[in-house]
Order: C-alpha cells, then sequence, then structure tokens
C-alpha cells in the first residue's frame, strides 16, 4: 500500500481537477488522470488490489458518460442497465470514494442536505450533496431498492426528483423462497418494460443472460475466495481491503470486469510468493485473527487500523459483508438468478440469517474475536447490535461492538477506537492462554 501522504495527495488532485476555477476538466476525464497516476503510486500493491482500483475506478468513468448514465444505490439490478447499454453509478459507493480522498466535509451539509437530520446515514447524506453540487452529469433516470437501508428510498427519490428524472424503486423481500422470487422478478419485468418505454430501446436478451451468467461464475469465484481466505496463513491484503470489496462486488454485479477481479483475487490467494510487503509474509501462530460484522470507515482510518489489524498481533482475517450467490444455484433464467443475487444480499433476511453466517464464518476462520462496526444512521446495524451481543455471549464468542461514522472521521472518535480495539485484542490474549 502506498504511504497514506502519497495516497492523500492522488485523491485530493481529482477534487482539484473537479472543482478547480478556470481549469476545470470534465469529471471522465479527471478521474482518468487519477486513474493513471493512482496506478503508477500502485506499483508496490498486490496485483490484485491494482486490478481492483484500476477496474473500479474504470466503472466510474462509465458511469459518469452523461448520455449512459444511471444513478444507483448499492444493490440493484445492475445486470438489467447493461443490458440496456446503460452505465449505473453507485451514489454510496461515489460517497465513500469521496471519503477516503479526505473531502466528504467539503460536501457535506453544503450542496442540498440542510434539511436532512444528522440521524440520517452519512453514505445518504454525502451521495444527496454530491448529486446536488452539480459535478454529476444529469442520470436518465434513478433507481433504488430496499435492500439492508431504509433511507434509499428517500435519498434517490429526492435525487431523482431533483434532477427531474423518473424513479424506479424495488422492494426486495427478505426470503428466497419461491413466493419472493416470483414477487421480485415480476418487479424486474416490470422494470424492464418501463425502462424499454423510457429509452425507446429493447433490452438486448443475449447481454442479459451473458451478465446472468456472470453473477453465477462470480459466485463461483466468489466460493474459491472464501476457501483459501479460510486456509491463509499469509498477510497479502489489509483487512479493510477486502471489507470494502463489498462496494464494486454489488455495484458492478454481472460484469465482465467483476469476474477479472475475482480471478486475480484467486491468483494472489493461491501464490505462496505473494504478500503484502508492509507486513511480515506470514502469520503466526499467536496472532488473533478476527472477522469484521458490517462494513469499516473508507476514510483515512489508517493511524487506527494497526491497534486491529498489524499483521502480527491481530489480523481483520475474514468479514461478513462479502458474502455472494450461492455457487451452486443452476437457474437458467436470467431474472431469477438476478432476484436470488438480490435477496441473498449478505444482511438482507431474517436476523436468524445474518447470525448463522457470522457464526459460520467465525467457526471457518477459526477466529478468536468478532468486531462490529456499528455505523452512525445505520438503524439497521444498530438495532440489530444488542441481539448480536446476546447470541455471542451466550456462546461465548467474543463480541466488541465498536460505534462510529464511515463517512466522516470528525464524529468517529478515533482515540476512542484505538483504546477500545487494544482493550479486546488484551482479553483474547489471555482467553487464548486460558487467563479468563
Amino acid at each position: 500500500m502506498n504511504s497514506p501522504l502519497v495516497d492523500s495527495k492522488l485523491r485530493r488532485l481529482l477534487y482539484h481537477s473537479m472543482t478547480r476555477n478556470g481549469i476545470r476538466l470534465p469529471l471522465p476525464a479527471a478521474f482518468r488522470i487519477f486513474q493513471l497516476a493512482a496506478g503508477i503510486a500502485s506499483r508496490r500493491k498486490v496485483s490484485s488490489i491494482r486490478t481492483l482500483e484500476r477496474e473500479y475506478l474504470s466503472y466510474y468513468r462509465e458511469g459518469l458518460t452523461s448520455d449512459k448514465s444511471v444513478w444507483a444505490s448499492i444493490f440493484v439490478p445492475t445486470e438489467i442497465l447493461y443490458a440496456f447499454g446503460l452505465s449505473p453509478l453507485c451514489l454510496e459507493g461515489l460517497s465513500a470514494l469521496f471519503a477516503s480522498m479526505g473531502i466528504a466535509r467539503n460536501f457535506l451539509g453544503r450542496h442540498g442536505t440542510h434539511f436532512v437530520p444528522n440521524t440520517m446515514c452519512n453514505f445518504h447524506r454525502l451521495a444527496i450533496d454530491i448529486g446536488s453540487s452539480g459535478i454529476l452529469p444529469g442520470p436518465r433516470f434513478v433507481i433504488a431498492s430496499s435492500a439492508l437501508c431504509d433511507g434509499n428510498i428517500k435519498t434517490f427519490r429526492h435525487l431523482a426528483e431533483k434532477n427531474s428524472v423518473p424513479f424506479f424503486f424495488l422492494d426486495i423481500p427478505q426470503n428466497d423462497d419461491e413466493a419472493g422470487i416470483d414477487y421480485l422478478v415480476s418487479q424486474l419485468q416490470e422494470l424492464i418494460e418501463k425502462i424499454e418505454a423510457l429509452t425507446g430501446k429493447k433490452l438486448d436478451k443475449a447481454k442479459l443472460d451473458a451478465a446472468a451468467q456472470n453473477v453465477l461464475t462470480t459466485g463461483e469465484l466468489m466460493e474459491e475466495i472464501y476457501r483459501l481466505r479460510c486456509q491463509l496463513r499469509r498477510n497479502v491484503y489489509y483487512g479493510h481491503q477486502m471489507i470494502n470489496f463489498m462496494l464494486p462486488l454489488a455495484a458492478m454485479s454481472g460484469s465482465a470486469r467483476l469476474i477479472k477481479i475475482c480471478r486475480t483475487i484467486i491468483s494472489d490467494l493461491a501464490d505462496s510468493n505473494i504478500y503484502n510487503s508492509n507486513f511480515p509474509k506470514d502469520l503466526s501462530g499467536e496472532t488473533i485473527k478476527i472477522v469484521w460484522a458490517h462494513i469499516a470507515p473508507v476514510f483515512q482510518y489508517n493511524e487506527v487500523w494497526p491497534f486491529i489489524d498489524d499483521g502480527v498481533r491481530a489480523k481483520v482475517y475474514l468479514e461478513e459483508c462479502t458474502g455472494y450467490l450461492d455457487g451452486k444455484v443452476k437457474s437458467r433464467d436470467p431474472l431469477e438468478i438476478i432476484a436470488r443475487r438480490l435477496i441473498n444480499t449478505p444482511g438482507n433476511g431474517p436476523l436468524t440469517k445474518r447470525l448463522d453466517n457470522l457464526e459460520r464464518i467465525y467457526k471457518d476462520a477459526g477466529a478468536h474475536g468478532i468486531v462490529h462496526f456499528s455505523h452512525w444512521g445505520c438503524h439497521q446495524a444498530s438495532g440489530a447490535t444488542p441481539l448480536l451481543q446476546k447470541h455471542f455471549a451466550e456462546r461465548e464468542i467474543p463480541f466488541l461492538n465498536v460505534n462510529g461514522d464511515c463517512v466522516d472521521a470528525a464524529s468517529c472518535g478515533l482515540e476512542q477506537h484505538k483504546t477500545r480495539y487494544t482493550a479486546f485484542l488484551e482479553s483474547l490474549e489471555a482467553k487464548k492462554k486460558n487467563l479468563l
């Protein structure tokens, strides 16, 4: 990984390209400059992370093409958009990118969120400000779903109204039984009809079939990635790199570039010579292995990560949010495949499903504890925390809940986080030595 200083300068280069008076560049061109500069500065990163960064920035450059852009929440049927030749632009992901640049404060509260309560998720508050700032090309339409977040319908409907474009919303059921699948498939069919009417173009069924097949292929590759990571004894990634992989995993679903990323991850995991040179190559028998639940800060959290992920004392080993559609699904109907993918979004469905998934990951990892990051404004995550604590306490699985903001560093309490991570690791080390 580059030094935080180098990464910060590259990100600010993009920001100044977007906003500087007199020589303001078109946003796709600014992203291209940033992409080239970041590629040069990222040469010490492992191959799969370089590929991930390159492809993810390419995804955003495509999404900034004015005549093809569709503003989207993170969990939507991107496969259908690709089949129409449209380019999804995930605004929560763009918010994360801006936060990683250190420029969230340049937008938050400055372009239209004065009416939004500060109890709302800052991914959404920032998305509204970015979408209202005038730096993005206008979308053909806006699309969102109910998956995981109750703010989606408010945020994206407001942005559609502000841009005077149609708004499409999908209600994602909780279960992937026959009734749930049929319910969502009928919504997808209706969505296709509406897009055909809006664009005057017919759905390209061959492209839809290809995108659905890519979903199945991605599922199989993600199963292999999970298997390799459960066996991994090397420091290949920073823990937060794989936690944040959930963003491109959802935002680029159905694309060939996502398959390319997954294959390079498998290649790096399978090669015993590949490791992150900022860490010792191998984990020791004393390393505390952590499973990360929910999401993680996307701003420059660099001074805090070593307290829970230094690759020596502790390693964020696996995470909750990069689960994917079961690779064993063999349906031939593309809309059913897409429906199953959306319904099986990690965290969607009954809480018991989430608890079972976390417990499985914990056991598969041979982990020593679970850290749950309760992002400010995420009602689902924060509301479920007491039940998670009770569940894991009953099973004597060490569990730490940390409250903070994934977007705004000023609202995160970084010194408190350092103290809490340190204390948690001390308790895990004592338990490992049978002192507790």
